[in-house]
């Protein structure tokens, strides 16, 4: 069976060449399976002799532009349901198509002829052009000349590879040839990931969709979902935060009382609904206990998929005017409807009395004044069919137009709330840089928190007091790191924790535990619990933390304690500055103001790749060289 497959690619290489080539687009068989491993072993056959390499390209590029075309047409024909179902590969496609429309909608010649250079994305490609309005003449022009370009690539790549094994086994042998082999696919990867983010989005938008009830806010969610896009329904978190045993229900009840639960213990919402529907003080009170609950869950939620490949997250928020959160997101969208059409809904659709669902409608937030706050608008008085190609035309309109914001909204201000700079033993990098990389990423006062020495902090906090938060990262007499914030003398490396817990309250300093389930450094939380009655702020989303979700017992540990939130990139290079922070309200730069603020912290950030602790690494040897600055702990 073997020789006989080695015989059929031996003498039908470039044809099988060509044909995956073509069902990589065609049939979508790029979504499980890209065409580089046929080039790769047509290549080797190519080397010893049964075909010549020109066969090889003009099989993939024949195979290529004809699946491609095929991909159009398909896109072209069917519009923006043939990528739908419910099946294996439908579900594949959805994870890719969102990258796939966004390089369209912002570069479409571009993302034409460079998709092509990258597996998956590169399926999806044709079909989302398709459903477009660009011409079939000039999409394979610039199709032909990515296909062409791929091929070439991808044969000399194929060529290296499949020559340099064989050249390392003639010469290094077996452990050799593998060693290069290795760091030859390893080369790939990042060269994949170096495309992806050369033609990728421009960072992660985030977007708060909002609308009145019946106004069809969670059916456009729904539909965006279907598309690919991570949809957070915050009426989903509403109901986790009040959940049977959850503090979020012992608050409730204790503000509106007993009665309104079921006898099984959970919250009957219609009788809260009743209540609050008829008074807007207790509305007010209600949104106090519930919306800081709700803001943690979707802070956790944002931060999950600020690492994934999407370039866009929606959070479905109904009061997200009435609350004041539409500064949380970069854009936001209002679906609205006519009174008289959402009335019908509530009606005819939920049941609801006329009466009921008339004092429901009444104590919203009038439509016209949503509209004016709106970054989008979307109206839904027709039927779904008119409702899903709105949905789906506004959604590629704010991929075309919107970007993440850079600033914070107006009256809200954002802090860096640990990193480091050339003073800490493990970096290289100048103050006044650190400081103005953080203003260019929008990021306005940090804290400078280098281990074990306060001179450096203290030294820019004089030039840029309102910038500026002096502090220092401590290795305590245990091997746990402890931040001291506001200080203005040093604490000694190899006190015990609780003592410099002591000292910076003594100083009127704010105690911040930095990732305290961090390996070594955080002594992987055998001390948090120990040393949670003596903070004021626990670090729930440190950027430098591997793996990441070691922030997640951070987050717990401080709810469990009832202790301020905390957020900080941990800097120890200029790139990392403002990869991590808390928005708050703005306020003066001092400990009180800080800890007031932090009770309506949004915390943001992504945790950087694993190779950043390279640079620590390199900042420690150059200490250590001759001229090298700075003092070795």
């Amino acid at each position: 069976m073997i020789d006989w497959i080695g015989a059929t690619l031996a003498v039908y290489g470039p044809w099988l060449v060509g044909g995956m080539a073509m069902m990589e687009t065609a049939l979508l068989l790029g979504l499980i399976l890209p065409a580089e491993p046929t080039i790769i072993v047509a290549t080797a056959f190519a080397l010893e002799g049964h075909f010549s390499f020109g066969s090889v390209v003009v099989a993939a590029v024949v195979g290529a532009a004809v699946g491609d075309s095929v991909g159009f047409f398909v896109g072209r024909w069917g519009g923006r349901r043939v990528l739908r179902g419910k099946g294996r590969l439908a579900r594949s496609a959805r994870r890719h198509q969102d990258r796939a429309s966004v390089l369209f909608d912002r570069h479409p010649i571009f993302a034409v002829t460079l998709a092509r250079a990258i597996p998956f994305v590169r399926t999806l490609m044709p079909p989302v052009a398709g459903s477009t309005a660009l011409g079939y003449r000039r999409f394979l022009v610039f199709d032909l000349l990515g296909v062409t370009a791929w091929a070439v690539v991808a044969l000399g790549i194929a060529y290296t590879g499949t020559r340099g094994w064989q050249l390392g086994l003639a010469a290094v042998g077996f452990e050799g040839a593998l060693l290069v082999g290795t760091a030859f696919l390893v080369s790939l990867v990042l060269l994949k990931r170096f495309l992806l983010r050369m033609v990728g989005p421009s960072g992660q938008l985030s977007l708060g969709l909002t609308g009145n009830i019946a106004s069809g806010k969670s059916t456009v969610a729904a539909i965006w979902a279907e598309a690919g896009i991570p949809v957070l329904d915050s009426d989903e978190l509403a109901r986790d935060v009040v959940r049977p045993g959850t503090p979020g229900l012992e608050a409730v009840v204790s503000e509106f009382g007993r009665g309104i639960l079921r006898q099984d213990g959970s919250l009957d919402r219609a009788a809260l609904s009743d209540l609050i529907f008829s008074d807007d003080e207790s509305r007010h009170r209600l949104e106090g206990i519930l919306h800081p609950r709700i803001w943690v869950l979707r802070d956790r939620w944002m931060r999950k998929h600020a690492a994934s490949q999407s370039s866009l997250t929606v959070c479905e928020v109904p009061l997200l005017f009435e609350a004041g959160l539409e500064g949380d997101f970069d854009v936001s969208v209002f679906v609205d409807g006519s009174e008289e059409t959402r009335f019908a809904r509530l009606k005819d659709e939920r049941g609801l009395a006329e009466e009921h669902a008339r004092r429901i409608m009444a104590a919203q937030m009038d439509p016209s004044d949503k509209r004016m706050r709106a970054s989008y608008v979307l109206q839904n008085d027709d039927g779904l069919q008119e409702l899903e190609e709105e949905a789906l035309d506004l959604l590629a309109r704010v991929r075309r137009e919107a970007v993440p914001r850079k600033d914070p909204a107006p009256g809200r201000l954002r802090i860096d709330m640990h990193m480091h700079t050339r003073t800490s033993f493990d970096c290289l990098s100048d103050p006044k840089l650190v400081l103005a990389a953080a203003r260019a990423r929008g990021v306005q006062r940090i804290a400078i928190t280098d281990h074990d020495r306060l001179d450096g902090a203290l030294a820019l906090a004089a030039e840029f007091p309102d910038s500026i938060i002096p502090g220092e990262e401590v290795k305590t007499a245990e091997g746990v790191d402890v931040i001291g914030l506001y200080l203005e003398e040093v604490i000694p490396r190899g006190t015990p924790a609780r003592e410099v817990c002591r000292r910076i309250r003594e100083q009127g300093g704010l105690v911040y535990l930095p990732h305290p389930y961090a390996r070594g450094k955080g002594a992987s939380g055998r001390y948090a619990e120990e040393l949670a009655p003596l903070l004021d702020i626990v670090e729930v989303f440190n950027g430098r933390l591997h793996p990441g979700n070691l922030n997640e017992p951070a987050e717990a540990l401080a709810a469990r304690w009832s202790k301020a939130r905390g957020a900080g990139s941990d800097a120890h290079t200029v790139g990392e500055v403002a990869g991590a922070y808390v928005e708050v309200e703005e306020h003066a730069n001092e400990p009180k103001a800080l800890l007031a603020a932090l009770e309506g912290a949004r915390i943001r950030g992504t945790t950087t790749p694993w190779s950043v602790h390279l640079a620590s690494t390199w900042a420690k040897i150059h200490k250590r060289l001759p001229g090298g600055s700075g003092e070795l702990r």
